[in-house]
């Protein structure tokens, strides 16, 4: 009989087998107790052989649910939705190879935008690595500066000061996934066969590990920095990112009188605040009112909303420009003068901007007022089927406290662009990290897995398609998700760039496909609607699908709906 390499390395008998088996099965009960002491109670894994101590005992602890998702993509990015509305590290799992590739992705978007992950990858032991072993490719380092940091943690032993240093590993990786500025930390876990022990003992009481405190950045001094900087400025004007607090910020903003431009995604715009400006999309086109509007003063909490007129608008505008980012990371893009500051967006409370320049406050807030009131006006009017409505739609129908994540390209700028002021408290979700189309139906599932709220997903079908192995999930799924399925025939937000003139542009950009939408959900036992009017569109968002998931598919024209978003974006103050 041929040994294999790993037997000819580790000549084993019966009983080295057993006790690296039983070592096996103690390291799964450890990683499984420890993570759920750190508060994780949902794993989310793909099915593999090399994972399977992880597995059994992720699966085997009474208070951790596992959800297994066949496609290691999807997989990581209904981990990512989980820890986005749950504010705190989702787990992922999967076996050796090509399995974590899968998750790229899913970490690129959770790197880039701050949301915690715990990746634990199975991995053949040291000497099948770099032979040609099978399913085996290098995986020390493998997602390079996209997590906030790597460990690959010691073969399985039943030694206590081998059980005290994994656990040390897991509440170290844990405390960086949560850190000042969150995000995906990697465990590569290395594990020889066999493993499954043929008899198994109850883990006896482990060595206490201190878990390590988290820091969080305090330095209320700068605020004295900015009230020197801001000191001499008369016409303030915020614009707030899409993770600054509410709580931290709301009582603040109604203290100190300035308008504040509101992020697509940002909670303000589900929370009530006199002088919030939603419409600044159209504002900042209109030059009568530019000469009205102009600030001496710009402040950013975090990151800038995506649009390229107010990007525009602000590289040529001449005031003095504060960007004040908690999380230690450079968050501005543009190229006139800044200056950035570290600080909790706790502190800001004690940072005064009260404007006595009353008149210049109610020009903004008027301006708003008379555009909103235009806008809503327009879309009042019966004409066909306008993607940019069913975003109007969904912000005055949806109900109090419910959940909504939106694709990118054209539907988070509809939202954008369109939504409407509201104090419902919806929280709205949306992967700006990266701002890609991968991962968007796996994303809402993740918000809306275990969750008592309803959700909805605002989607082009170009998203949903790319991401379909989703809809694997729908066995295990346990929540309610409204999908609106926007489908333009191809890539709507390509009609806004100039190759939409040339020749090419149909076979190589718009991408149009020829999926029977209704054909796709049936083969997943999904709930499938294609609503009659605007009425029926209304009645589906008033009344979510309580359990499970639902698309509601609305066709709409490309092309006539850059001709309606243009006319729309032209609503000004005149």
């Amino acid at each position: 009989m041929k040994l294999s390499r790993e037997e000819l390395l580790f000549p084993m008998n019966d009983q080295d087998l057993e006790t690296t088996a039983k070592a096996n099965h103690i390291w799964g009960e450890v990683v499984a107790q420890t993570l759920h002491e750190l508060g994780v109670t949902n794993v989310f894994f793909s099915p593999g052989s090399r994972s399977t101590p992880l597995v059994l005992g992720f699966n085997r602890h009474p208070d951790i649910d596992c959800s297994p998702i066949l496609d290691e993509r999807s997989a990581a990015f209904i981990a990512l939705g989980f820890a986005k509305r749950n504010q705190k590290p989702s787990v992922l799992l999967c076996t050796s190879g090509s399995a974590p590739t899968h998750w790229f992705p899913a970490l690129a978007e959770a790197s880039h935008s701050s949301i915690p992950l715990l990746l634990l990858s199975a991995d053949r032991p040291p000497e099948l690595r770099d032979c040609g072993a099978g399913q085996t490719i290098n995986q020390i380092k493998i997602f390079g500066s996209f997590v906030r940091s790597f460990t690959e943690i010691n073969l399985p032993s039943s030694k206590n000061s081998e059980i005290h240093s994994l656990r040390q590993s897991l509440c170290l990786a844990h405390a960086e996934s949560i850190g000042l500025n969150p995000g995906p930390v990697h465990l590569n876990f290395p594990f020889r066969e066999p493993f499954i022990p043929k008899y198994t003992d109850k883990l006896q009481v482990l060595l206490k590990t201190e878990l390590p405190k988290q820091t969080k950045f305090k330095n209320p001094d700068l605020i004295d920095s900015i009230q020197k900087e801001i000191k001499s400025c008369k016409f303030p004007l915020i614009i707030v990112g899409e993770k600054v607090p509410i709580e931290f910020i709301l009582e603040w903003l109604k203290r100190n009188k300035m308008p504040v431009f509101c992020d697509s995604l940002s909670p303000l715009r589900e929370y009530p605040y006199d002088n919030r400006i939603l419409r600044y999309e159209n504002l900042l086109r209109d030059p009568s009112f530019l000469k009205i509007g102009k600030p001496d003063l710009i402040i950013s909490l975090g990151a800038l909303p995506t649009s390229k007129t107010l990007r525009k608008w602000i590289e040529e505008c001449s005031a003095k420009r504060i960007v004040i980012e908690p999380r230690g990371i450079n968050v501005d893009p543009l190229i006139s003068p800044s200056l950035s500051f570290q600080l909790d967006y706790r502190f800001l409370s004690s940072l005064s901007l009260t404007s006595n320049q009353t008149d210049w406050i109610k020009s903004w807030k008027n301006a708003e007022n008379l555009v909103e009131s235009k806008l809503e006006k327009a879309f009042q009017q019966e004409h066909p089927f306008f993607e940019g409505k069913v975003v109007r739609l969904l912000s005055e129908y949806m109900p109090h406290e419910t959940f909504l994540h939106v694709a990118n390209s054209m539907p988070i700028r509809d939202l954008e662009w369109f939504w409407k002021p509201s104090v419902k408290k919806r929280k709205l979700f949306g992967n700006r990290g990266v701002n890609g189309i991968d991962g968007t139906i796996s994303t809402a599932l993740g918000i809306a897995h275990k969750s008592r709220t309803p959700t909805y997903l605002l989607t082009g079908e170009l998203a949903f398609l790319h991401d379909s192995n989703a809809l694997f999930f729908n066995k295990e799924f346990e929540g309610s998700l409204t999908i609106f399925l926007i489908n333009n025939n191809g890539g709507g937000i390509f009609e806004n760039l100039p190759i939409a003139e040339e020749p090419e542009f149909e076979k190589c950009f718009a991408t149009p496909q020829r999926v029977i939408f209704s054909d796709l959900c049936k083969a997943h036992q999904i709930n499938y609607v294609k609503p009659e009017n605007w009425n029926h569109v209304v009645k589906l968002i008033k009344e979510p699908i309580r359990f499970g998931i639902q698309v509601i598919e609305i066709i709409t024209n490309r092309k006539s709906d850059r001709s309606t978003r243009q006319r729309l974006l032209k609503l000004n103050t005149e």
